[in-house]
């Protein structure tokens, strides 16, 4: 066995088990980006070299190859996603709520601009928020997370997204996630939160990895996370953080 086979096998050895998971899936999605941007680029040299020569029958095989790729990209992403929570859950670090407000709102701008949406953060702009016990990043991945959960899961109505931060005992802040999309029935509110749980099936785009990624990252800074939701009425997701 050469060297880069010794390295690919030991991927994480010595780490902690959160970290050698994250190694892991890192390694694993880099490992599998590679043959998926094959797949991607060699299925687009052939639609245009059988361009009006395949019937619609061919056509049709083509676009499930595109479909099945991108189903298989948003899986890799998904899993990047889950291996930063994972690498950095006990990281150290403090971030400002209203700044990682404001970098994913504009992250995010096409998105909401496309469906319409309105975004608001009264108390975040208002109150001059104390800086949380995170990283930027991280804050920004849960934030980025549940708002574009409640961009995703949208009703036929205008989507409106609040979100709004209280102090609460401890040296803690709840920060809150409302919409008024589709919701999910109340019984599933917790498995909401598991891996690659995804209530509504394949009718939507996702991997069934945002919540859990962002409950990894709560859980390990000493907070909470929890969903409240009415079907056909939208939901509110509440995560709580200490104060830096």
């Amino acid at each position: 066995m050469n060297d880069a086979n010794l390295t690919d096998a030991n991927v994480g050895a010595g780490l902690p088990a959160e970290a050698q998971w994250a190694a892991f899936l890192d390694r694993l999605v880099h490992d599998l980006r590679e043959p998926l941007r094959s797949i991607n680029v060699f299925s687009e040299v052939l639609a245009e070299m059988a361009k009006d020569r395949l019937g619609a029958e061919g056509d049709e095989l083509l676009s499930e190859i595109h479909a099945g790729s991108s189903r298989m990209r948003t899986v890799l992403e998904g899993l990047s996603g889950y291996s930063l929570a994972l690498s950095e859950s006990t990281g150290s670090g403090t971030a400002s709520l209203q700044s990682a407000f404001q970098i994913v709102l504009a992250a995010l701008d096409d998105r909401i601009q496309a469906c319409g949406a309105t975004v608001t953060g009264p108390d975040l702009l208002e109150q001059g928020l104390p800086k949380l016990e995170v990283s930027l990043d991280r804050l920004m991945q849960l934030l980025e997370n549940l708002i574009g959960n409640s961009l995703r899961f949208r009703s036929e109505a205008q989507p409106v997204i609040r979100i709004s931060a209280v102090r609460e005992a401890g040296g803690m802040w709840a920060v809150s996630v409302e919409d008024n999309g589709i919701g999910i029935p109340p019984e599933d509110c917790e498995a909401i939160f598991t891996p690659f749980m995804r209530v509504e099936g394949k009718k939507y785009a996702g991997a069934g990895l945002g919540l859990s990624a962002c409950k990894r990252i709560v859980e390990a800074h000493g907070g909470t996370i929890r969903m409240e939701s009415t079907l056909g009425r939208g939901s509110v997701c509440t995560f709580t953080l200490p104060e830096a």
